[in-house]
């Protein structure tokens, strides 16, 4: 039933505009994977706007809406395989979305370096709240240029970023979606933030040359 819904359009739609939703509740999953049509709907419908930002940032704007129908048609085949118990359904969809980015991006010879071609230990202190150069420098930036930055990003990087940022989620739920330990997410976090603001000063000076 699932694998039928995966390939019918009325199942899986481009996210609309934000909207005041409540989280699906456990119910609702329970019958989405019991293969009720509208629960399905209702489920895809919550999470799709979130998976879409994530695609943004992931694998550019020009393939995102793509890598997202990838996305949830692979949410779909798969929502059967989905384990509860070892965490919510959004870390899980973004996990199962940033393995369609990867793929993408691997078909087209554009997969970052992973971690290990990053170095370094894992960091000792979390990411302050606290507004620093980086956060600022995230803040302020627009986004096109931002997009561009991240770009830039070893894969792993960009993802716990893009996560954190955008997504606003916790470091277990980061933890949970990339399948590391927490303390590998914070390191990203920190050495991800620190080398996007040095490429976003490094893509303002070459602009300032390029006008001057």
């Amino acid at each position: 039933m699932l694998h039928a819904m995966a390939q019918s359009p009325a199942a899986i739609r481009p996210p609309t505009p934000a909207r005041a939703v409540a989280p699906a509740s456990d119910s609702v999953l329970a019958r989405a994977r019991g293969g009720d049509r509208d629960a399905l709907e209702m489920l895809l419908g919550d999470h799709s706007r979130a998976i879409f930002t994530v695609c943004v940032h992931l694998c550019g704007a020009q393939d995102a809406r793509d890598a997202l129908q990838e996305s949830l048609e692979r949410i779909v085949r798969s929502l059967d395989r989905f384990e509860p118990a070892k965490g919510g359904f959004r870390p899980w969809a973004f996990s199962v979305a940033r393995n369609v980015c990867r793929d993408r991006l691997r078909r087209r010879n554009l997969e970052r370096a992973t971690f290990r071609d990053d170095g370094g230990e894992e960091a000792l202190i979390a990411p302050s709240p606290a507004a620093d150069p980086e956060r600022l420098a995230i803040a302020r930036a627009d986004q096109r240029s931002l997009e561009a930055a991240l770009a830039t990003l070893p894969e792993n990087l960009r993802a716990a970023l893009v996560l954190f940022h955008f997504q606003e989620a916790s470091y277990e739920q980061i933890a949970a979606t990339l399948e590391v330990p927490i303390g590998t997410v914070m390191t990203w976090i920190h050495r991800g933030r620190r080398r996007l603001r040095d490429a976003m000063e490094q893509a303002q000076v070459r602009t300032t040359r390029s006008n001057s």
